[in-house]
């Protein structure tokens, strides 16, 4: 499991997964009444302190709320950390819902273009060499979705990294769950996969060549195309 996820060691975490995974694919929906820790302790052969450490788990990422001698319920999914990377891993990619899909095309739209910007000065040799790679593996991939989007991934990680301010970097390890999601979306409409691997590539060789006014713009235009193939707006 990725490291940036919450560790699967335990048995209280191993439930805790489980428990999360049923919330978010709305197996367990919002409202509903829990069962009692007895039965998870049954159902998982654990302890009742392990049954509540999971419980504190999903409680602090917004999933569950108690209330005194009436039980523990599913919290509405507006009180859900939907930055918190565990919440956006339980969800299958199809459930994610729409409004998050958009807020995610906005908040792209306000960081990615500017870290392509920040890339384009500060980017090391690594760095860009990170994104080239990407950059091929989309190449190579332009008659496969799931390669392409893989790549797609490794892509606008490099230039989270490339961008030289740590803050974006690890905002990108948060999101990328959801850009997974995003990305799944966008297989089921997507466009011509050279011509995004064309937009790709300008970013890149904007960046490589320190251009920043050039890759900011190039990334932006790549956005736009992406809220087309992500959101129903």
């Amino acid at each position: 499991m990725n490291s940036r996820l919450y560790q699967t060691k335990s048995v209280h975490a191993q439930i805790a997964h489980e428990l999360g995974r049923r919330i978010a694919s709305g197996a367990l929906a919002e409202g509903e009444l829990l069962p009692k820790e007895a039965d998870f302790q049954a159902e998982f052969s654990a302890s009742r302190q392990a049954v509540r450490e999971a419980l504190k788990v999903l409680a602090a990422k917004g999933m569950i709320y108690s209330r005194k001698r009436a039980g523990t319920f599913v919290n509405n999914r507006a009180s859900w950390n939907m930055l918190d990377p565990d919440v956006l891993a339980w969800h299958p990619r199809q459930a994610v819902p729409e409004q998050v899909l958009q807020e995610l095309i906005e908040l792209r739209v306000m960081i990615e273009p500017f870290a392509a910007r920040l890339a384009a000065k500060r980017a090391d040799e690594n760095a860009i060499h990170q994104i080239e790679l990407a950059v091929e593996q989309m190449r190579g991939g332009v008659d496969d979705p799931s390669k392409f989007y893989d790549a797609d991934l490794n892509f606008h990680l490099a230039v989270f990294g490339a961008s030289g301010n740590s803050l974006v970097d690890r905002l990108s390890t948060i999101i990328s769950p959801l850009l997974e999601a995003a990305f799944s979306r966008q297989r089921e409409v997507h466009g011509p996969f050279d011509e995004g691997y064309l937009q790709h590539e300008r970013v890149y060789e904007a960046i490589k060549s320190g251009d920043h006014d050039a890759a900011e713009a190039a990334m932006r235009a790549l956005l736009v195309q992406a809220k087309e193939e992500t959101t129903s707006e």
